[in-house]
């Protein structure tokens, strides 16, 4: 089974503040502590896909307590939203499927009548044109400018209000799309793939791993 986690991060700072207006949630959450300097709620809504989730969250935001979502999907990328203010102020998504759907559109207009799914398996000839293909996509303008637009509302300024100057140049370094596409022919991969543990690393929520509200609501048995 692949990761998946997600959750709702804040400085532990802002706890006493946050547990007095959690209280008005209406929603079924879990709120722990991650370390000594982060919490999380996990609510239910774990893709923040309703409307009522997102507006406690940003009126929640609204008493001056930074709030950021992360996800990561082990299989599929990971991303953030940060909230502040009462307004989403910066987030950011990276895809580790965009090479293989760019990859493989390119073969689908080269082949459209064919399974691509089955017949790169099965045809050595296919699979490697594929890989060429594959190969030229990593190292393509058109990769890098859609890796930007994943990254494109990345805003460090808002970051300053809970992370040092030292967290937030690094945090430059990392959403860097230049930095994120150079691709290591020897390893085959590029930085994209250890983001969000570089991520992780510099916010110091390393323990953000394999939780979520259903992995809680299971008693940790998912």
């Amino acid at each position: 089974m692949s990761e998946f986690t997600t959750g709702v991060l804040y400085p532990r700072k802002y706890e006493p503040k946050l547990l007095l207006q959690l209280s008005r949630f209406n929603q079924p959450y879990f709120h722990k502590n991650i370390n000594e300097e982060w919490n999380a709620i996990f609510p239910q809504d774990e893709w923040l896909e309703t409307a009522e989730t997102l507006q406690f969250l940003l009126r929640l935001s609204n008493c001056h307590i930074p709030l950021l979502w992360f996800h990561d999907s082990e299989d599929t990328g990971w991303g953030f939203r940060l909230f502040d203010g009462g307004v989403e102020v910066s987030s950011a998504t990276i895809s580790y499927e965009l090479d293989i759907e760019m990859a493989e559109s390119v073969m689908t207009k080269r082949y459209p009548s064919i399974d691509l799914s089955e017949e790169v398996i099965m045809d050595d000839q296919l699979r490697m044109e594929y890989d060429e293909v594959l190969y030229q996509v990593v190292h393509s303008e058109s990769f890098k400018q859609e890796v930007k637009k994943g990254i494109a509302r990345f805003r460090p300024q808002y970051f300053s209000r809970f992370l040092t100057h030292k967290q937030v140049q690094q945090l430059c370094s990392l959403f860097d799309v230049n930095t994120l596409t150079e691709f290591d022919d020897d390893l085959g991969s590029s930085l994209m793939y250890d983001s969000v543990d570089l991520f992780k690393e510099i916010l110091g929520i390393e323990e953000m791993i394999w939780v979520n509200f259903s992995y809680l609501a299971s008693g940790g048995r998912e």
